[in-house]
C-alpha cells in the first residue's frame, strides 16, 4: 500500500497486547519499507514492490530500523515514557513490523516476490482476501489497539493514584 499509513494499525494493536515491545521499531517497521515503492515511483525504476518487500527486505532492514529506534530513544529521551530500550526487543519489533507489512501488501499486490531470494514466485499471498478487507482488518486492529492502550493507561493511572494514597495513609499511621 504505497503512501498509506494504514499499516500502523498492526503496530498499534501488537504493542497494545505485547507492551514490552519497542513501539518505535514496530511503527517504523510497518512504514519505512514503503520508501522502496516511493523511490520506484519517483525515479521510475521498475515494479512498485521490489526486493525489499520480501524476506530479503526483512533481513536487510531489521537492524537499521532498530538502530533508528535506539537513536530516537536517546535523542528524545523517551525512557521517561516508554520502557527502557533493549536491542532484542527492538530487533523483534522491527522484524515483526516488516513481516506484517510484507504480509498485508502481499495480499494486494501481484508483483511481490514474498519469499525472495528463496523463491522467484510472485503472488503467493495474492487474493487471500480482498484489498478492502485488508484495509478493514488494519483499521479494526488500529481501533482495538488504541482502545486497549487507553484502557491500560487509565488502569495504570488509577492504580498509581491508589498506591500513592495508600502510602500516604501508611506514613501517617
Amino acid at each position: 500500500m504505497p503512501l498509506t499509513p494504514i499499516h500502523i494499525g498492526f503496530a498499534v494493536f501488537v504493542y497494545s497486547i505485547f507492551i514490552f515491545l519497542d513501539p518505535i521499531a514496530l511503527v517504523l517497521g510497518t512504514i519505512l519499507i514503503d520508501l522502496e515503492p516511493i523511490m520506484n515511483m519517483i525515479f521510475n525504476i521498475g515494479k512498485l514492490h521490489g526486493k525489499l518487500h520480501s524476506l530479503l527486505g526483512i533481513v536487510v532492514l531489521t537492524f537499521p530500523i532498530a538502530a533508528i529506534s535506539c537513536g530516537c530513544f536517546r535523542l528524545f529521551k523517551l525512557d521517561r515514557y516508554i520502557k527502557k530500550f533493549k536491542w532484542i526487543n527492538s530487533l523483534i519489533s522491527s522484524s515483526l513490523g516488516l513481516t506484517s507489512h510484507i504480509f498485508f501488501d502481499g495480499i494486494v499486490y501481484s508483483e511481490m516476490v514474498v519469499l525472495y531470494p528463496f523463491s522467484p514466485k510472485t503472488g503467493l499471498l495474492l487474493d487471500l482476501w480482498s484489498a478492502q478487507t485488508n484495509i478493514l482488518i488494519l483499521m479494526i486492529l488500529l481501533c482495538v489497539g488504541i482502545v486497549v492502550l487507553v484502557v491500560r493507561y487509565i488502569i495504570n493511572r488509577y492504580f498509581k493514584k491508589n498506591e500513592l494514597e495508600t502510602n500516604m495513609i501508611l506514613e501517617e499511621n
